[in-house]
């Protein structure tokens, strides 16, 4: 059990959601993917990054809220858990689906020639013409939030479970998964991919994606497993080179044999062989990037300063805020005549930019505000969404 601040957990956290909007942004780049703001010229080196980092990078998230969902419950109990997180997720999800997404959709349509008129004229057209990208109706990257809050409740009898166990039991449990243990999990993430991928290569709208819904839960379950025993977090640290070793021998067979780590599907219609090497590669490469993150962090980020202090709290605003405002400043920046780098520097940069500026003047100093964005009260301990 983790009885101290483990301060490389909440630089993972703040690292791990600052890529994302470098991840986003870079999608304006390459000839794919939403939003559908695209600049006329792309980049082959960002293609390789998305590529790459959409193997883990999802996981990644649900495994460090895994641990922060560690630290909030082992203050509460299980009533006070529900409804302290319904607090911290439900009310952002509505406040994204109702006042952050309709704007961002609005800029694409204007952009595409697809709607002419105000952001007052289009707002009604959210409810009634159909899901997005052909209608207006989205959750965009709110579905994160839906689907961690679904992972709190359905993970609420293992947690029991786990607690309920005396130490010895629960100890001797925590211990199969020590040292190189740790890749046990690899077997365990393979068998449900193997089964569920082809069947659910998956959209993120809870019907679609049960392969992609069943790795983050498991992932997720394993953070907070992770947290209950500290000496895991010491032996990420201690294999941290064997698993990025592991990762980027992974990484490189997934292109050497598909070309990219993410084929399409299809392209093993014929080959059974071919998807259950893909699936192992691709589960392999997950979890041992996730535990080279976590190796890395461990042995290198134990220290706490003024800036993790801050960046914890700003780093939810951040991620509620950041893909709004990057079709924003994405609308204008495409159309520069500038290299792709530097309105990829000037795109990811203004956007960190301008939301810190608007969490520290108009979110941080309220309470009201801090609700909204599913942040604690003023003076409130941050323990992770």
């Amino acid at each position: 059990m983790i009885n101290k601040r483990r301060y490389e957990l909440d630089w993972l956290r703040v690292i791990a959601f600052g890529v994302l909007i470098y991840f986003h942004a870079a999608i304006f780049f390459v000839p794919f993917g939403q939003p559908l703001i695209q600049n006329e010229e792309t980049s082959t080196m960002l293609e390789h990054f998305i590529h790459v980092s959409s193997q883990f990078r999802l996981a990644l998230l649900f495994f460090i809220s895994g641990v922060g969902v560690y630290f909030a419950r082992r203050k509460l109990n299980e009533r006070a858990f529900v409804e302290e997180r319904s607090r911290r997720l439900l009310i952002p999800l509505g406040v994204g689906l109702l006042f952050v997404v309709p704007p961002m959709v609005y800029i694409e349509k204007v952009f595409l020639s697809k709607f002419e008129g105000s952001l007052l004229d289009f707002y009604p057209l959210v409810f009634t013409t159909g899901v997005y990208p052909e209608g207006n109706l989205s959750w965009h990257h709110f579905w994160f939030i839906a689907y961690l809050y679904l992972f709190c409740l359905l993970a609420i009898a293992p947690f029991r479970w786990l607690a309920n166990l005396d130490e010895s039991r629960r100890d001797w449990f925590l211990s199969r998964f020590a040292g190189l243990g740790l890749y046990w999990l690899i077997p365990f993430l393979f068998v449900p991919e193997v089964l569920l991928r082809w069947l659910f290569p998956g959209f993120r709208d809870l019907i679609h994606d049960w392969a992609s819904f069943t790795l983050w839960f498991i992932v997720f379950l394993a953070g907070y497993c992770i947290a209950n025993r500290v000496s895991l977090i010491d032996d990420a640290i201690r294999v941290r080179q064997l698993s990025l070793l592991l990762a980027v021998i992974s990484t490189l067979s997934m292109y050497g044999l598909f070309e990219e780590p993410g084929p399409d599907l299809s392209t093993f219609e014929n080959s059974m062989v071919g998807y259950v090497l893909w699936c192992g590669l691709r589960m392999t490469m997950v979890w041992c990037a996730i535990l080279t993150c976590l190796g890395y962090a461990g042995k290198y980020l134990q220290f706490s300063n003024g800036l993790l202090n801050y960046l914890s709290e700003a780093v939810y605003p951040l991620f509620i805020l950041h893909l709004t405002t990057l079709v924003a400043f994405g609308y204008f920046i495409v159309r520069f005549d500038w290299s792709v780098g530097m309105k990829y520097l000037a795109l990811s940069t203004s956007t960190i930019v301008f939301i810190l500026c608007v969490y520290q003047v108009g979110i941080k100093p309220f309470d009201s505000m801090r609700l909204l964005f599913g942040m604690k009260p003023i003076a409130a301990p941050v323990d992770g969404i």
